[in-house]
């Protein structure tokens, strides 16, 4: 063989080895912006990464199909086949690389094609645009306008106490009576925030509020504002052992999710000292992961294919600061409920540990705050959207199950031991009572359950066999658009002794 012959060999040799491992660098970039470049750049290089590793692919493909026709040969002949020309060596070449490519673009198409619509019953809206409903203040009046505060009472039957109501972007929290009557007001004119999911009354007086900024703020029973943590929290606010409160908080992160690079939004629970210090973040991610499907991360690599998506996540980072917004494809989790349980259930759980609601995975599970892992889970393939599971008194699980896929939702108890459903509400006509995001459900000292269809801006307590004893509707309306205010969930004190603030009241 001539020196021209080596020289061709070895430069033809060394271009392919260079190319695979540019190839190789820009899929590694990928995975760099996990832990050090950051999901700035991964969202930049998202394009070129995707296309280096469809190429590897391809390469890989390429090598196998042409490894297997060889050693096919090698056994059919028994020996080392002979050498072809290189005429038939390159066609041969051509006709395994349209191959190999057809194999991947099969594969690419399956995994990124649209996935079929699932119907919903009763001709509800598609589940595509129930997933884009965003967390707004307001919602179509479904009743009568006129329709505000409370329309019902049943005295005798009722339970008692004082509600904490708040309209999501209002400008007010309020403490009223069973006849709607407003005992107290906490106002953030003042201050310039609104008020957005979830307010939680202190014994002192003071009021802990997630705003619409998502900063929690607490502010004194005048109204003056003691403290702002400005994280993104959202949801929920409950006491932690000692004087430290639990706070549901969310931040941005990329991780590798089934062997690829994925940025989504994590969820973590916050403990907040009483004066708004952060003291400890517990992640939830190590917990829910192997709950997380596939086809999630499919959905995000797709919606990441179209370039004014990606421009639209760095656009939104210099107003937002930060890059992956709240209901969106990204957001993976949206954990939306903390209960502490109070006391061991033997086989299930022991006192300390939290009780936690996933509403993307359709998942309720008990978190064991030591491992940071699910001792517990139940939900999917049962639930859908579920908000603000409890413990009762008995040990069964109270469960606010929304209902996105079935069209109406329902209030169900759960047997933790059996897994069986117990008991369960549905209104009569079913879809009658409905809410596709938020609600919750309050089991009152009495069996009642105080019933927040958040969708509707309506509150409505109900006997243990479904009678209507008490319901109010959300006072705030447009008239001129015909919109009601949401409300994302509106506790009663049904221990009026635990809050000594309540004494100014008389």
């Amino acid at each position: 063989m001539s020196v021209g012959f080596w020289v061709d060999t070895v430069i033809t040799r060394i271009i392919k080895y260079i190319f695979i491992l540019v190839l190789l660098m820009l899929v590694t970039a990928g995975y760099l912006a996990v832990s050090v470049t950051g999901l700035r750049y991964f969202i930049v290089l998202f394009p070129v990464t995707l296309a280096a590793a469809m190429l590897l692919a391809f390469l890989v493909i390429f090598r196998i199909i042409k490894g297997l026709l060889w050693l096919l040969t090698v056994r059919r002949k028994r020996k080392t086949p002979a050498k072809t020309s290189k005429l038939s060596t390159t066609l041969s070449s051509i006709v395994i690389g349209i191959v190999s490519f057809t194999i991947l673009m099969s594969l690419v198409v399956t995994v990124f094609q649209d996935p079929q619509k699932r119907r919903s019953s009763g001709g509800a809206s598609s589940i595509k645009a129930l997933k884009s409903l965003p967390y707004v203040g307001w919602t179509p009046a479904k009743e009568d306008i006129s329709k505000r505060g409370v329309t019902k009472y049943d005295a005798s039957k009722a339970f008692d106490g004082i509600n904490l109501f708040m309209s999501a972007g209002g400008l007010e929290v309020h403490l009223i009576d069973m006849k709607g009557k407003r005992l107290h007001t906490w106002s953030a004119r003042r201050s310039g925030h609104r008020f957005h999911e979830m307010a939680k009354l202190l014994p002192n007086g003071d009021l802990l509020a997630i705003v619409y900024s998502r900063n929690l703020v607490r502010m004194d029973w005048d109204s003056n504002v003691k403290w702002v943590n400005d994280k993104r929290y959202n949801h929920e606010i409950t006491d932690a052992p000692g004087p430290d409160f639990y706070v549901l908080g969310r931040e941005d992160t990329m991780d590798v999710l089934f062997g690829l690079p994925v940025p989504f939004i994590t969820d973590y629970i916050a403990v907040i000292s009483p004066d708004g210090q952060t003291k400890r973040k517990i992640p939830l991610l190590k917990a829910a992961r192997r709950h997380i499907p596939f086809g999630r991360v499919v959905k995000i690599y797709r919606w990441m294919l179209k370039r004014d998506n990606r421009k639209s996540l760095l656009e939104r980072y210099k107003e937002k600061k930060h890059y992956l917004g709240q209901s969106t494809i990204f957001d993976i989790f949206h954990s939306n409920t903390i209960t502490v349980i109070d006391k061991d259930i033997e086989g299930i759980c022991k006192k300390g540990d939290l009780l936690i609601c996933i509403r993307e995975l359709d998942l309720v599970g008990i978190l064991d705050l030591q491992t940071e892992e699910f001792v517990w889970t139940w939900g999917q393939g049962e639930l859908s959207r579920p908000h603000h599971p409890t413990f009762l008194e008995n040990g069964n699980i109270q469960i606010f199950d929304n209902g996105r896929i079935r069209g109406y939702s329902r209030i169900i108890e759960l047997d933790p031991v059996s897994r069986k459903i117990v008991w369960q509400y549905k209104a009569s006509p079913p879809k009658s009572f409905y809410t596709a995001i938020r609600g919750s459900a309050q089991r009152l000292p009495n069996g009642n359950v105080l019933i927040t269809e958040s969708d509707r801006g309506r509150v409505f307590e109900i006997t243990r066999g479904g009678q209507i004893v008490w319901e109010f509707y959300n006072p705030y309306v447009d008239v001129r658009q015909k919109k009601r205010g949401v409300i994302y969930r509106m506790p009663r004190i049904t221990e009026p002794q635990k809050y000594p603030c309540l004494d100014m009241l008389r």
